[in-house]
C-alpha cells in the first residue's frame, strides 16, 4: 500500500474517529522540554537595562518628599523614575482614566509602585531601589467592602437586574431566608509572571514584547504614556506562560514603564516581576459580598431573590464593571 493509499482509508469516515486518534498541544513538546521561549527567555539584546520598584508601605498616604540622589550614586544605577519623566498621559486606565502610572501626590494601595530604578543590571536596580528615600503622611484607608459601603465609597453607580414582580412572590412563599455571603480575592497565580521588554528602533520607533492578553490595548497605554501615536508602538506576545484573565489589562503600566525607561536610556529596557511584586502589585480576581433575600417553597424551591452584589476593585475601577456585572448575570445559577 503506497502513502497515497493509506491517506485515502485514513481521511475515511469509518477511519477518522476523533475518539481513537491521540492528539498533542501544539506547544506541548516545546513545554515540557523547556525549549518554550517566553518573554524574558530571549536573548538579551546589548546594553539592556532592568528596572526595579520602590513600593509604598501605605494603602494610603500623601507623598511629601522623594528623593534618588543616593540611589544615583550608585554604581551602575542611571535613572530614578518619577511621574514628572512621563512625556505624555500619565494614566495606564483600562476603562477609566483613573489609574496613573506613577503617583504625583498619593499613594492609593500598599505595594503600589511610587517610583521606578533603572539600572544597568537587575541587581543594580534593586540596589539602587533599597536606596530611595520617600516621606509620607499616611491618611485613612478603606480597606474593606463593608468600610466602603459605609463611606458611601463606590466607583460606579448601581447595576440593576429585574424580572417579574418578586415582592408579590415573597408574599407568597413558605419560607424566606436572609443572609450575606462573602468571598476573599483570588491571586491569577499564572506560572509565567508579568514581564515586559522595549526595545528603540532606529526609525524612532519601539518594539515592545510583553506578556499581555491584549497586545493592542497594550500598544495603545505605552503610545499614550509616550505620547506618541500608536503606530510607532509595536506589540509582540510571544507566549503567555498563564493567565486566566490577569494580564488582560495588568500588563499594561509595566510595558509602558519599560518603554518609558527605553526612551530615556536609549538603550533596550526589561522587567521580569519576582513573584512577590507580582502578587503585591497586580490586581486580583474581585474579592465580592452578596446580601440575600431569598423565598422558597416547602420543598426548598426557590422562588423570588433579592440580591445586592458588591466587588472589592479595589483603588481603580480597571475591568470591574463588566466583572460584576457578569456576576450579576450569572448569579441565577440553572434557574434561567
Amino acid at each position: 500500500m503506497n502513502g497515497s493509499e493509506k491517506l485515502a482509508i485514513d481521511q475515511s469516515p469509518q477511519n477518522n474517529s476523533t475518539q481513537n486518534n491521540r492528539r498533542s498541544h501544539e506547544s506541548a513538546i516545546a513545554h515540557v522540554t523547556g525549549a518554550a521561549v517566553y518573554t524574558d527567555d530571549q536573548r538579551l539584546p546589548t546594553g539592556m537595562v532592568s528596572l526595579y520598584p520602590v513600593l509604598s508601605p501605605h494603602a494610603h498616604a500623601r507623598i511629601l518628599k522623594v528623593d534618588g540622589t543616593t540611589a544615583l550614586a550608585l554604581e551602575g544605577v542611571l535613572l530614578v523614575l518619577t511621574a514628572a519623566d512621563i512625556p505624555g498621559k500619565n494614566d495606564t486606565g483600562a476603562i477609566r482614566a483613573d489609574e496613573p502610572l506613577l503617583p504625583t501626590d498619593e499613594v492609593s494601595y500598599w505595594g503600589q509602585p511610587v517610583v521606578w530604578v533603572v539600572g544597568e543590571t537587575e541587581t543594580a536596580a534593586r540596589l539602587g531601589a533599597e536606596q530611595v528615600q520617600i516621606e509620607y503622611e499616611p491618611l485613612e484607608a478603606i480597606l474593606s467592602i463593608e468600610e466602603a459601603i459605609a463611606a458611601n465609597q463606590f466607583h460606579s453607580t448601581p447595576d440593576i437586574c429585574h424580572r417579574g414582580d418578586p415582592e408579590a412572590v415573597f408574599a407568597q412563599t413558605d419560607h424566606i431566608l436572609e443572609g450575606e455571603v462573602t468571598m476573599n480575592g483570588q491571586d491569577h497565580f499564572y506560572l509565567e509572571t508579568q514581564a515586559s521588554w522595549a526595545i528603540p528602533d532606529p526609525e524612532g520607533n519601539i518594539q515592545v514584547y510583553s506578556s499581555t492578553q491584549h497586545p493592542t490595548a497594550t500598544q495603545q497605554t505605552v503610545a499614550q504614556v509616550l505620547g506618541w501615536p500608536d503606530n510607532r508602538v509595536v506589540v509582540t506576545c510571544l507566549r503567555m506562560g498563564g493567565a486566566f484573565g490577569g494580564k488582560e489589562s495588568q500588563a499594561n503600566p509595566l510595558a509602558a514603564i519599560a518603554a518609558l525607561a527605553a526612551i530615556k536610556t536609549n538603550c533596550p529596557a526589561r522587567i521580569s516581576f519576582r513573584r512577590h511584586h507580582d502578587m503585591i502589585i497586580t490586581g486580583k480576581r474581585h474579592g465580592f459580598l452578596g446580601r440575600y433575600r431569598v423565598g422558597c417553597d416547602r420543598v426548598g424551591k426557590l422562588l423570588a431573590l433579592e440580591l445586592s452584589l458588591y466587588c472589592d476593585a479595589g483603588w481603580s475601577l480597571d475591568l470591574s464593571s463588566p466583572v460584576l456585572l457578569r456576576a450579576m448575570l450569572h448569579v441565577d445559577n440553572a434557574y434561567y
